[in-house]
């Protein structure tokens, strides 16, 4: 088949986080697969913009706007109309990665007029009462781009909720989990861990959803508790930067130097696994995580993660014992950090258990095999 996604936006350290990764992940499975894909977006940061995400063409445009206060949702890109306009027809179906922003959006609503089949896939970015703007862009856009999809992907029954909250329940829903790749041997990185001081990672965007500051608040905990470990907050800033920060500040006033507790800039996509399986412990408080996909890599790389239990992967680790689900206060990743690093023989035994159950629930080719059958099941 022939096949389009379009995603937002698209930048060298990932700031646009999950669902960029998620359209990478699945288009170079489809491709993997025989597909003729392609993959759409606005871009920034590049000195010069790419022609390929990994092994996928891309056609990416130059992006324009930002207002504060509204995040990635006021960019654009003028000119991916007439290059949807001029190219469309050439596919058989598009994959739109749907948020309330001026990228997917007027992209879909081109789609609908061009008559191309398109499924939306929202990754937890729709969600009632979200925004004070999100009834009027609904009203306008969103529901009626929703109604006419093909397919509406949700990630799990939570997201299927929100989606019949919003649009009804009268639309093609499918659920459809995130797929991980096949993780490259990075035994050579976890072998070369300093296991003396054992590292504590928080890898995500510093946004106040995720809560990087809780994080920050118990490792400075654990470090006057007298723990042995090295704590690292890597992520791009998006808000919740300052709130680290302070901690870090008080950190310092007290002697914990950057050897402890450290913050470092967002990586690009490609060195994000090799990160990972640096670390003894990955954790994320992310409040109502859809899904979590670095919970996801950092499994597939062998390293046990903390996370919320009101996450769309708290099950997950449940079922397969490979991490800890907390209710995501300092003290209580507290506890269960120093549960993990008191334990190391369990903790491992975690992590193998997770990178298992990873490779058999959550790999891209399997996702990509459930795509296939999607979209072939589409009357294109």
């Amino acid at each position: 088949m022939r096949i389009l996604h379009i995603v937002a936006l698209v930048t060298p350290d990932g700031a646009y986080g999950g669902p960029v990764r998620v359209a990478m992940n699945q288009t170079a499975a489809l491709h993997q697969r025989g597909h003729t894909v392609k993959v759409a977006a606005a871009a920034s940061g590049f000195p010069h913009r790419p022609t390929q995400l990994g092994s996928v063409p891309a056609e990416l445009f130059a992006s324009m706007g930002s207002v504060p206060g509204l995040g990635f949702a006021s960019t654009w890109a003028p000119r991916m109309r007439s290059w949807i306009n001029a190219n469309a027809s050439q596919f058989d179906i598009a994959h739109v990665h749907l948020g309330r922003d001026l990228v997917t959006l007027p992209a879909a609503l081109q789609l609908r007029r061009l008559r191309i089949p398109y499924v939306c896939q929202t990754h937890g970015m729709i969600r009632a009462r979200s925004h004070r703007l999100a009834p009027v862009i609904d009203r306008v856009w969103t529901n009626k781009l929703l109604r006419d999809a093909a397919e509406i992907l949700c990630l799990d029954e939570r997201e299927h909720a929100d989606l019949i909250e919003i649009v009804g329940p009268d639309c093609n829903y499918e659920l459809l989990p995130n797929g991980v790749p096949p993780a490259t041997d990075y035994a050579a990185a976890r072998n070369g861990r300093n296991d003396d001081i054992p590292e504590v990672l928080f890898l995500s965007r510093l946004h106040k959803r995720k809560h990087p500051e809780v994080f920050a608040e118990a490792a400075l905990d654990m470090l006057r508790s007298g723990m042995k470990a090295r704590f690292a907050i890597v992520g791009i800033n998006q808000g919740a930067e300052t709130a680290v920060d302070r901690v870090i500040d008080v950190a310092r006033e007290e002697g914990f130097g950057e050897n402890l507790l450290v913050r470092e800039p967002g990586l690009p996509p490609e060195d994000v696994n090799e990160r990972l399986s640096r670390a003894s412990v990955y954790v994320l408080p992310a409040e109502r995580e859809p899904f979590g996909l670095t919970v996801a890599e950092a499994l597939s790389v062998g390293t046990p993660v903390v996370i919320r239990d009101d996450g769309g992967l708290a099950n997950f680790v449940r079922r397969h014992n490979c991490g800890l689900c907390v209710s995501g206060t300092a003290e209580s990743i507290h506890e269960a950090v120093s549960y993990l690093l008191a334990n190391p023989t369990e903790a491992e035994e975690m992590g193998q258990r997770g990178a298992a159950a990873v490779r058999a629930e959550l790999s891209s080719d399997s996702v990509a095999a459930r795509l296939e059958s999607i979209y072939q099941g589409l009357d294109v």
